[in-house]
């Protein structure tokens, strides 16, 4: 069997998958790291040791629970580390049978990069977001249409050199190569969200401990991404402060809380060590959940309406909101739009926790791909997948 090794850089903790296919195409997860670090913030990565112990933690664990050992790993790259930048690009279809082939629209993309890269970036990948032949335009992959022109929309993915040196500064020590560079958003949506779906417009929304982050894909394009600096730790501490509560039972009562249920009187009977047994109102705890959560879908507003219009559904992914019961209902409600929570089944982590960790695996696996827009001298300027796929 082949297999490859993802790491999944979080906001609060890193997780390193080590994966392999079966004949069958299901993806068999061998074994799993995770590591927890002080984290970064809204792309800024303050102590890059701590997230260097960090990586040589989560991969060590999952060499240690497959066996196996890591020479190259696929990496996710969170929103506030991407630049994503849309440009046409046209080509003239000159083949003697008129048809449109793969290598003109290897062609077109090349066209596309008529623009100055982002400041202190590198490419990581490039995908047509639609196609137009000779005006008209082209639902799914454009090859074989005959055509004089085809033109596209092209995605330009970015991702900030201060976090790939970060990640390699990590992984160098351990003689462990970043094979690819991966947008996290990209593959947890192309994991979580059928593909029909996604073929239209849809956002993925990644909640994770100290950020949740925004990214809106078109087919396998990113469109657009961004980040709001509010994670499923802010929960935890509101009410830590809100009912002077240990931080594990104060996550343990998150995690047991139901979004819009009609509590009445209840109280829950929460045990603190060594203090006591102790009922609390669910009204206070609602109020601090709920309280939080509106502050958050206030800011998913602010982020998704300029991003396109109110008919494009929401899939939650993350540890931080989309695994509370009820969040998909409340969130929805609030931002005026569909909201769904899905995840297919795999051998192992089979939780929203692992979206973009699985998305990875699943790109390491059956997508990747090299194209000729990419110097393929640097080994992180790669294209993620194959835009035919």
């Amino acid at each position: 069997m082949r297999h490859c090794a993802i790491l999944d850089i979080g906001s609060t903790k890193v997780v390193c998958m080590i994966v392999s296919a079966e004949p069958d195409g299901a993806m068999i997860v061998h074994g799993t790291g995770i590591r927890e670090y002080s984290g970064y913030r809204m792309g800024e990565i303050p102590n890059k040791r701590e997230l260097a112990k960090a990586i040589s933690g989560a991969v060590d664990a999952a060499e240690r629970a497959s066996k196996l050992r890591v020479k190259e790993v696929s990496v996710g790259v969170p929103a506030p580390f991407m630049e994503v930048v849309s440009s046409p690009g046209s080509v003239e279809i000159l083949s003697r049978s008129g048809r449109v082939t793969a290598s003109d629209v290897e062609l077109l993309i090349d066209s596309s990069f008529g623009f100055e890269a982002p400041a202190g970036c590198s490419l990581i990948h490039s995908t047509p977001v639609s196609f137009t032949a000779d005006r008209t335009p082209v639902k799914g992959s454009p090859v074989g249409l005959p055509c004089s022109t085809l033109s596209a929309d092209v995605s330009h993915c970015y991702v900030d050199e201060d976090f790939t040196r970060a990640v390699n500064y990590g992984l160098d020590s351990l003689g462990i190569t970043a094979d690819s560079f991966v947008s996290a958003g990209l593959a947890a949506a192309c994991f979580t969200v059928p593909e029909d779906i996604r073929a239209e417009s849809v956002f993925i929304v990644d909640c994770g401990g100290t950020h949740t982050d925004v990214t809106l894909l078109k087919g396998n394009a990113v469109v657009d991404c961004a980040s709001i600096p509010i994670g499923g730790k802010h929960f935890t501490n509101d009410l830590c402060f809100g009912l002077r509560l240990p931080e594990g039972v104060a996550e343990d009562l998150k995690r047991r809380y139901v979004f819009s249920l009609d509590y009445g009187d209840s109280c829950e009977r929460v045990r603190i060590p060594g203090e006591g047994i102790f009922d609390i109102e669910h009204s206070f705890i609602q109020l601090i959940l709920e309280s939080r959560a509106d502050e958050l879908c206030d800011l998913l507003i602010e982020k998704l309406d300029p991003m396109a219009e109110r008919s494009t559904p929401v899939w939650l992914v993350g540890s931080g909101l989309a695994l509370m019961r009820g969040a998909s209902e409340f969130v929805g409600e609030r931002i005026g739009r569909n909201v769904a929570v899905s995840m297919p089944k795999v051998s192992r982590n089979s939780s929203l926790s692992f979206a973009a960790g699985l998305g990875l695996a699943d790109f390491a696996l059956f997508r990747t791909g090299r194209s000729s827009a990419i110097k393929k001298t640097e080994r992180y300027l790669r294209r993620a997948f194959d835009w035919r796929t």
